[in-house]
């Protein structure tokens, strides 16, 4: 258990308010502090040991953004999967690297080689193997035009926010497709669903201390129609 103490020669001064901004300032979520008031003015916060000791990010899960991040990732996948043995290192980085720009992570790219975007089994043996079996497979989770599709932790995560919301969970989803199935949502249709639910959940949740700073200095800038 941690515990500190804030306390001021000013009245003016919100020590509570101010507590639990520091509080969320390190990403702690104000029911996880204890926020109090002693006798002698002070405003007492105490951290539980858990919210001070977090564990290591599991190096599957995350995301790879620069250079040597990528590299290793691509040395773990190609030692990991002996498909990608007769795939040059070069090329297998250069593919790769667009999905972790796509905020893929290692376990993503690790699930598309095993899996279709439907959920089905990609095919396994000897000739099953190199960079064109890399390329097709990768290939399934690209739109016709290209693009990254969602990654199955990307899909997994919107899928949760919209739960949240209240929204139907198929939203975003092809039409003639079973939810069961997973099929992969058109990027566009899914980002658009779950900022929606975002802004649904931001509506129905406590205000932080962060939105109502962010409010007062914003207020005085919105011009409405009627103002004009």
């Amino acid at each position: 258990m941690a515990e500190f103490r804030i306390s001021s020669d000013d009245a003016r001064v919100d020590l509570r308010r101010m507590a639990t901004a520091l509080a969320e300032s390190q990403g702690w979520a104000r029911d996880d502090v204890s926020i109090w008031d002693n006798r002698r003015g002070e405003v007492i916060v105490t951290i539980d040991d858990a919210l001070l000791h977090k564990a290591a990010a599991d190096p599957q899960q995350r995301t790879r953004h620069t250079p040597h991040a990528v590299h290793e990732a691509c040395e773990l996948l190609r030692r990991e999967d002996t498909s990608l043995r007769g795939v040059e290192f070069a090329f297998l980085k250069a593919e790769s690297a667009r999905f972790f720009s796509a905020g893929w992570t290692l376990a993503d790219l690790r699930h598309a080689l095993a899996e279709r975007p439907d959920g089905t089994v990609w095919d396994q043996g000897e000739e099953f193997r190199g960079g064109a079996w890399f390329v097709h497979r990768l290939s399934a989770w690209k739109t016709p035009d290209g693009d990254i599709r969602p990654s199955h932790s990307q899909e997994a995560a919107q899928l949760r926010v919209i739960g949240k919301a209240g929204l139907p969970m198929d939203i975003g989803l092809p039409e003639d497709a079973e939810l069961s199935q997973r099929p992969v949502a058109r990027p566009e249709v899914a980002r658009s669903a779950a900022d929606d639910a975002r802004r649904l959940i931001r509506q129905n949740t406590r205000t932080t201390t962060d939105s109502l700073a962010h409010r007062d200095r914003t207020s005085a800038h919105i011009r409405r129609p009627e103002d004009r």
